[in-house]
């Protein structure tokens, strides 16, 4: 994952993240990103955990990882669009890999977005804007 600055502000105050990666420095990295926005950011090494996040919290979205040991993101993403609304089948979900070749970008549904690691930064935000239809901070200068 790049680590450059982002270069538009964004606003995410009041929107709940959750980033599912058992690395923690690619957790750490996608998780910092999305506070250095102002979102409220939860943060699980696992699908077990990731679930009762869900279950537990109203998410706006979830980043997951596709390669987690155990049940991979892809089975998470299923089980995901299984939920009901109001328990979470509608969260958004962005997902990143380092395998796109054990998962390639038609065969995991689910999705809104799809990014291959390294993960780019700013596109990730951008998109992560786009999704949760956040408007730019006008008083930001590029």
């Amino acid at each position: 994952m790049t680590s450059e600055p982002v270069r538009q502000r964004l606003s995410f105050s009041g929107l709940s993240i959750l980033v599912v990666d058992d690395d923690k420095d690619n957790r750490t990295l996608l998780s910092e990103v999305l506070r250095a926005c102002d979102a409220i950011v939860l943060e699980a090494d696992n699908i077990a955990m990731a679930k009762a996040y869900v279950g537990a919290h109203k998410l706006n979205l979830v980043v997951t990882d596709l390669a987690l040991p155990g049940e991979d993101g892809a089975t998470f993403l299923k089980w995901l669009r299984q939920q009901p609304r109001d328990r979470g089948g509608r969260i958004p979900a962005v997902v990143v890999t380092a395998f796109s070749e054990d998962y390639p970008l038609g065969d995991v549904p689910g999705w809104a977005a799809y990014f291959q690691k390294p993960v780019d930064m700013n596109q990730f935000v951008e998109t992560v804007a786009s999704i949760l239809k956040v408007p730019r901070d006008p008083s930001f200068n590029t």
